[in-house]
């Protein structure tokens, strides 16, 4: 037990030291951080919580109602790197920074910073980002990256990976996790070890932890399963995500700003142009999530209820 509390408190420092780094090298694949911006302004105190009140009376009433921003400017500080919401509210920087890095919105009225802590060569998304003067609020924080485990307490059901071999993450087993080798055969903590390549999906909480939802150890490949899923939207995460019951029961299907949304005849569609019940034919890849979808397909729509004479 010494030993696994000063490898853990080891790699800590070195998650330090990786912060003030930021260079490729060894042929890393570059970190992306992307998301979604929902709502933006200027923003008072007082205002800050009757904007958060008409959101929740608004997504209560209405989900498509919370409209995405585009040309909000997201940068990753104290760098060069740099972009904007497209019309979507949607943005992804592509880049070698990791570490700790402040996260800065600016645009319609907020100048907001959000402190994050960047995988090597792995990807942070953040689900519905609300903007108000200085104040930045999310629903969700999901990190993916992958490297050698470097500490193991499965009494605590705590594990450290080092992202990239450059930033560490303290990475907590949920009762859900699932842990699969990269021949998918299920494994338990204690088959795990320090020097095992760990490759992990889950979401950020607040003390900064990686909530694992699944993690393959040593994997062989970082490619990603391609999926296709048929069934009818039984919820609605809009511009983000909706929810289809497909033959293997509910599936999530994030929705990006590269996903293509048809309807029947072809044309293009917006996410709240899909309704509750809408049949859907979706591709795209596995994630720990669900599916990152790249292309949705309104095969039959809801029908519209005939008018009571």
């Amino acid at each position: 037990m010494y030993s696994t509390k000063r490898a853990l408190s080891i790699f800590a420092l070195l998650a330090l030291l990786a912060g003030c780094g930021g260079g490729s090298g060894g042929g890393r694949p570059p970190t992306i951080v992307a998301g979604n911006v929902i709502s933006a302004s200027a923003g008072t105190a007082s205002r800050n919580v009757l904007q958060r009140l008409w959101r929740l009376a608004a997504a209560w009433w209405h989900s498509e109602a919370i409209a995405q921003v585009p040309g909000i400017t997201v940068a990753i500080g104290g760098s060069s790197n740099a972009g904007l919401t497209d019309d979507q509210g949607f943005f992804r920087l592509e880049g070698n920074q990791f570490g700790p890095v402040s996260l800065l919105f600016t645009g319609n009225g907020a100048n907001a910073s959000l402190p994050v802590t960047l995988p090597a060569g792995g990807e942070v998304d953040l689900i519905n980002v609300a903007l108000s003067g200085s104040d930045i609020e999310f629903s969700e924080e999901r990190i993916h990256f992958s490297g050698p485990i470097t500490g193991v307490d499965c009494q605590a059901n705590l594990l450290q990976v080092l992202s990239g071999e450059q930033v560490a993450f303290r990475v907590r087993l949920q009762s859900g996790t699932v842990i699969v080798d990269d021949n998918g055969r299920s494994l338990s903590c204690t088959d795990l070890f320090a020097g095992r390549n760990a490759d992990v999906q889950g979401t950020v909480n607040r003390q900064g932890d990686v909530l694992a939802l699944v993690m393959t150890v040593n994997p062989t490949s970082t490619s990603t399963a391609s999926l296709t899923v048929d069934g009818s939207i039984t919820s609605r995460e809009c511009p983000a995500a909706v929810e289809v019951n497909g033959s293997q029961g509910n599936v999530q299907v994030s929705i990006n700003s590269s996903t293509q949304i048809k309807d029947t005849d072809g044309q293009s569609l917006q996410c709240n142009q899909l309704l509750l019940g809408d049949g859907v034919h979706v591709e795209g890849t596995q994630t720990g999530f669900g599916i990152d979808a790249s292309e949705i397909d309104r095969t039959s729509p809801t029908p519209t209820p005939t008018p009571t004479p």
